[in-house]
C-alpha cells in the first residue's frame, strides 16, 4: 500500500536540476508514472539519451495496459531490467537523499508485485527482485538489506514467499557482514515458523537449512552459546531420519561441531539430550566416536574417567582444540553435582575429597559451582559446610525415577498428616465448645 502523503523526488540531469513530484494518494498508476519518470532520469545519466529514449517508448507501450485493465507485470518487469544500476548511482554529496529516492522507488515496485494476479509471475518476480537486491555486497549492503526486509513485510502471513525472502534476508546479511542487524528479529522465528508451517510452505529440508545456517552466521558473530541451541534445533529434526540421511558428510561435520561445543562450552552442563540425537549415536560409529565417549563421561563418568580418556586421547583433544584444565574443571563442577544429590549438607572436607582438591581450595570450586547453578546453596564457614537446598540432576534415569517416587510419596504422607492434625484441633475445639478460627479448614 501507498504511504497516502506528497514525496519529492528530485533528479539531477545535464541540462539542469528537474523536480518530480509523486502523489501518493490518488491511485496506483499515477504512482507509477511519476515512478518511471524518476527513472527515466537515472537512465539518462548513467547509459545516455539513446537508452532513456529507448526505455520510454517501452513504458509508454505498456502503460495503457496497465491503467485500463490494472495489469502492472510487465511494468514491474521493465523497472527490474534497470534497477540493477540504481545502487551505484549514489552521489557522496547528497546519499542520504539519493538513498531515500531509491527507497521510495522501491515502494512503488514492491506495490506493483503485490497487484500481480498471476501467481506464477508473483513468484518468478519476487526471485527475480530478491536476486537483483542480493547481487552485491559492496554497492550499499545496508540500504539492500532494508529493502529486503521491507519486501519481507510487503507480503501476508499466507503467502508461501515469505520463507523464501526471509532466506535471503539472512544470507545476505551474512555475506555482508552485516547479521548483527537480523539478530534481533531471530527472537520471532519460531512464531514465523508456525506461520509458515500452518501454510504448508515450509519442508523438513528448509527448517534443516535454516537452523544449520543461521547457527553458522550466529558462531561468526562470536556467539558461540546462541550458535550452539541453533544446532542442537538442527539436529533435533533428524529423530527417525534414514541412515543415509543421518551419515551424509554434511549432517556429520555439524554434529562433530554439536560435540565440540557440548565439551568446551562452560556453560553447558546437560549431556541427555545431546547424545540422544540420532546423528550422535551415528557419529559414535565413525572415527570421530571418541567424541561422544567424552560427552558420555561429561555425563555419568568420573574425575578419573575423564583422566584415563585424556591419556588415551590426548591426540583428539589436540586435534579439536580442547583443553584437558577446561575439560576437569567443568567434570569437577558435574561431579559436585553428583554428590550433593538428596543432600542437605556436606562438609568442606567431604566435597574436597570428592572433587580431588586441598581443603584450602575447596570453597571456590563450591562458589563457582553456587553462582553457575550447579548447586542453590551456601556455604556455613562457621561449621565447614556447605548447606544444600537442590542440584543439578545429571541424569534422570530409572534410578533418579525410583528416588523421586520416594520423595513424593513422603510430601504426600506429610500432607496427609497435616490435614489430619489440622481436623483434630478443629474437632476438638468444637468438643469442648470453644470458638473456631475464621478461616480454619
Amino acid at each position: 500500500s501507498f504511504h497516502g502523503c506528497v514525496r519529492r523526488w528530485s533528479c539531477a540531469r545535464a541540462s539542469g536540476a528537474m523536480a518530480i513530484y509523486i502523489n501518493y494518494g490518488e491511485g496506483e498508476a499515477d504512482a507509477v508514472v511519476q515512478g518511471a519518470e524518476w527513472l527515466q532520469q537515472i537512465i539518462a545519466n548513467q547509459e545516455g539519451q539513446d537508452a532513456e529514449k529507448k526505455f520510454v517508448e517501452q513504458f509508454k507501450a505498456l502503460r495503457g495496459d496497465m491503467e485500463d485493465n490494472q495489469c502492472y507485470g510487465p511494468v514491474f518487469d521493465l523497472f527490474l531490467d534497470h534497477s540493477g544500476e540504481l545502487f551505484t548511482a549514489v552521489p557522496e554529496s547528497r546519499g542520504e537523499e539519493r538513498m531515500k529516492e531509491i527507497e521510495s522507488f522501491f515502494a512503488v515496485v514492491l506495490s506493483m508485485l503485490l497487484m500481480s494476479e498471476e501467481t506464477e509471475h508473483m513468484d518468478s518476480a519476487t526471485t527475480r527482485l530478491c536476486e537483483l537486491l542480493t547481487s552485491s555486497v559492496d554497492q550499499q549492503p545496508d540500504l539492500r538489506l532494508r529493502l529486503l526486509m521491507n519486501l519481507y513485510n510487503t507480503f501476508p502471513a499466507n503467502l508461501e514467499f515469505r520463507y523464501r525472502i526471509f532466506k535471503y534476508i539472512v544470507d545476505y546479511a551474512a555475506q555482508a557482514n552485516l547479521f548483527d542487524q537480523v539478530m534481533p528479529y531471530l527472537e520471532y522465528l519460531d512464531a514465523w515458523m508456525a506461520d509458515w508451517e500452518m501454510y504448508g510452505y515450509l519442508t523438513l529440508d528448509d527448517k534443516r537449512t535454516l537452523f544449520l545456517d543461521i547457527s553458522k552466521y550466529v558462531r561468526a558473530l562470536g556467539k558461540r552459546v546462541d550458535s550452539f541451541q541453533f544446532l542442537k534445533r538442527y539436529h533435533q529434526l533428524f529423530q527417525g531420519a534414514a541412515a543415509d540421511v543421518i551419515k551424509d558428510p554434511k549432517v556429520q561435520e555439524a554434529t562433530v561441531q554439536l560435540l565440540k561445543d557440548a565439551a568446551q562450552l562452560p556453560s553447558v552442563i546437560q549431556y541427555d539430550d545431546v547424545l540422544s540425537y540420532a546423528p550422535v549415536a551415528a557419529l559414535e560409529k565413525t572415527k570421530q566416536g571418541d567424541l561422544v565417549k567424552l560427552c558420555q563421561i561429561f555425563f555419568n563418568g568420573t574425575i578419573q574417567d575423564l583422566r584415563d580418556f585424556h591419556k588415551k586421547n590426548e591426540a583428539l583433544f589436540k586435534e579439536h582444540g580442547l583443553e584437558i584444565q577446561d575439560a576437569m574443571a567443568k567434570m569437577k563442577l558435574l561431579t559436585l553435582a553428583t554428590l550433593a544429590q538428596a543432600m542437605s549438607e556436606m562438609s568442606l572436607a567431604e566435597v574436597a575429597k570428592g572433587l580431588e582438591e586441598s581443603e584450602d581450595d575447596i570453597e571456590r570450586w563450591v562458589v563457582r559451582a553456587i553462582s553457575e547453578g550447579v548447586i542453590d546453596g551456601r556455604i556455613d564457614q562457621l561449621n565447614h559446610k556447605v548447606l544444600i537446598k537442590s542440584a543439578f540432576q545429571r541424569k534422570f534415569e530409572k534410578d533418579e525415577w525410583a528416588f523421586l517416587d520416594t520423595k513424593l510419596s513422603s510430601w504426600i504422607e506429610n500432607l496427609e498428616s497435616v490435614i489430619k492434625f489440622i481436623g483434630d484441633q478443629k474437632a476438638g475445639k468444637e468438643g469442648r465448645g470453644l470458638p473456631v478460627a475464621a478461616g480454619a479448614a
